[in-house]
């Protein structure tokens, strides 16, 4: 390789990074949620930090201990990071079973700040934030962005929740962004036991 064309590369490859992080934006690619089976992260562009090696803090508010099947779950996504000031995530929920089949189903509650896209590879869907949900020139956080969750049905196996967080700060690149990412585990709840009568407990309960 010439040393012009190490040049004409180089130089093409620092015109993209602004690209990229405008692209990005509008919401990060399917699948860097930190779940399998490629266990990828939004530090595969924002390459800056390692993930998780900052000072900030990545919640999903509002799961149950365990879920109820078919229950529709209020929850929502909190980012912060001291000194940092634009934010991003993205987040799905896949079956513990079987990783290419997503948890329940994901709904948009906020169609302003959060979307979801399909991923062709799999049956997983990813919830992210938007352009508008950036949450731009908010300093240190919290920020938050809401969404409602089906839990399965009858299968009754557990799921987990995959969540990236980016705390970025506010320069449209892809350097000086801390990535965080969390993982939640969710059972299903046991059925309330039914306790069995004979007919003579009944007729004795009604004859009182």
């Amino acid at each position: 390789m010439t040393t012009r064309f190490r040049l004409g590369a180089a130089a093409l490859t620092l015109l993209a990074i602004p690209s990229l992080a405008s692209a990005y934006s509008f919401g990060p690619p399917d699948g860097r949620a930190g779940n399998p089976p490629f266990n990828e992260n939004c530090t595969e562009c924002h390459f800056s930090f390692d993930v998780n090696s900052g000072d900030g803090a990545l919640e999903l508010l509002g799961l149950p201990t365990e879920y109820v099947p078919g229950e529709v779950y209020p929850l929502t996504v909190q980012l912060s990071d001291p000194g940092q000031m634009r934010w991003g995530f993205e987040l799905t929920v896949l079956d513990d079973a079987d990783f290419n089949l997503q948890g329940g189903q994901l709904q948009v509650t906020d169609a302003v700040q959060t979307q979801i896209s399909l991923d062709p590879e799999s049956e997983a869907d990813y919830l992210k934030h938007t352009f508008d949900g950036l949450h731009d020139g908010v300093t240190d956080g919290p920020v938050t962005w809401d969404f409602e969750w089906v839990a399965p049905g009858p299968e009754k196996n557990s799921v987990t929740f995959y969540v990236a967080g980016n705390a970025a700060d506010g320069d449209f690149s892809l350097t000086n962004d801390y990535i965080y990412t969390r993982s939640f585990t969710l059972r299903p709840s046991d059925p309330t036991p039914v306790s069995g009568s004979t007919w003579g407990q009944i007729k004795r309960l009604f004859a009182r």
